[in-house]
């Protein structure tokens, strides 16, 4: 964070030509950089990224090329004119984002070829180490980035307290603490299922078996992948392994009880979110955070994306710089995005989902109402009740039952 006025590259560069002084303190700062501008790596396709020092990220230097254009693959809520707009004015730039909804599906674009097209991308954490194996992504220094990224984080997201999952071993590709920095932690939350307290027993609800009761009426959002995982967890299995077919036989069966005992199929979360204001559900799953935030935030507290006994599944957005050549800015902005008072922001968009992040400043800065809606006295207990998403190695096992059992309503 910094206290210093905002300083826009235009009042730079007018400040230069009246003064004559070539650079603004502390903009020409070491970090790792190399080449006169300091810029060299942005044009080696894999090269790691440095920073300077700390806090010139956050201004402009007369390095920096006016109207360039950061393409930015991404989720909702990071396009809002709350988040963007700010640094756009200040670094006289264009920031044009892509928004998507599957990591697999963005995974394959960049992989085909569309890695040309974007300077950023943010993923749930499980793909960094695939995109770092895939030659998608560049290396970060941890060191040079640590002031704008680790420093700014809560406990929990401390790379000395354990967090693992921006760092990648590049013998096999697993998260590892002494790992390269492949990313940076951007946005979190958890998948668990959604209650509305006002017609489900708080005794029930303290367990998924909720959703298996008869005395509920339950609907299933068709997203498999998180679906199975939260299923897994219900079983007692651990989602993060390659399964036995006993196991495999546990879940189909879990499932197909799941599907027999829901009243209907939602195709997606807007329709999750209108069946339980409408009544017409009781239960959805699955559901997180960032599905039911939207309704939260619309003043409709009762419905909450609980995490009962069993616990539920943590990811986390993180971003990543592409291999492709960089703008002159596109380290500023990563630096920016990271900044407390914009993940605050982003936190809170003016448009797209509501969730919380994992920066000090935004939590220290929540508001009562914020607090409540985002349930961040809630967050501690259920990161401790809850699994970090890594991936599930043979998925393709479980496709199949969830296709068999969606044919049963």
């Amino acid at each position: 964070m910094t206290d210093k006025p905002s300083l826009t590259r235009r009042r730079l560069m007018e400040a230069a030509a009246t003064t004559g002084v070539a650079s603004v303190a502390g903009c020409s700062g070491g970090g790792g950089d190399s080449g006169s501008d300091g810029g060299s790596w942005r044009t080696q396709p894999l090269a790691m990224v440095p920073a300077k020092e700390y806090d010139a990220l956050y201004s402009p230097n007369e390095n920096d090329k006016e109207g360039e254009t950061i393409n930015h693959l991404t989720w909702t809520g990071y396009d809002a004119s709350n988040v963007q707009d700010p640094f756009r004015e200040q670094f006289d730039c264009n920031t044009q984002l892509d928004l998507f909804t599957s990591n697999p599906k963005a995974f394959n674009r960049l992989k085909s070829g569309e890695w040309k097209q974007f300077h950023q991308a943010t993923f749930d954490m499980a793909w960094i180490p695939r995109l770092a194996e895939a030659g998608l992504i560049r290396p970060i220094s941890y060191e040079d980035w640590k002031p704008y990224t680790f420093d700014q984080y809560i406990d929990v997201f401390q790379k000395q307290n354990g967090y693992k999952y921006a760092f990648v071993n590049e013998d096999d590709y697993t998260f590892d603490l002494d790992g390269k920095m492949y990313g940076a932690p951007q946005r979190f939350g958890w998948a668990s299922f959604v209650v509305n307290k006002d017609t489900v027993s708080a005794d029930d609800y303290k367990t998924y078996d909720a959703a298996w009761s008869e005395e509920y009426d339950v609907g299933v959002y068709d997203l498999m992948f998180w679906g199975i995982q939260i299923i897994m967890l219900r079983e007692g299995i651990d989602p993060y392994k390659e399964h036995t077919d006993e196991e495999v036989e546990q879940v189909r069966q879990a499932t197909f009880d799941l599907f027999d005992n829901a009243k209907t199929l939602l195709p997606d979360f807007a329709s999750m979110n209108q069946a339980l204001k409408s009544g017409e559900i009781d239960i959805g799953f699955i559901s997180g955070n960032w599905i039911n935030g939207t309704l939260r935030r619309g003043g409709n507290l009762q419905f909450e994306a609980h995490v009962p006994e069993e616990g539920g599944v943590i990811w986390v957005e993180t971003t990543a710089f592409v291999k492709g050549e960089q703008p002159t800015v596109s380290d500023s902005y990563l630096a920016y995005m990271q900044q407390g008072e914009n993940a605050l922001k982003l936190s809170w968009p003016t448009s797209g989902g509501t969730n919380v992040v994992p920066h000090k400043t935004a939590w220290e800065n929540y508001n009562d109402r914020q607090r409540e809606v985002l349930r961040v006295d809630d967050i501690p207990d259920i990161l401790e009740r809850s699994v970090f998403y890594t991936g599930i190695p043979d998925l393709n096992k479980f496709e199949p039952i969830w296709r068999e059992a969606k044919a049963r309503i």
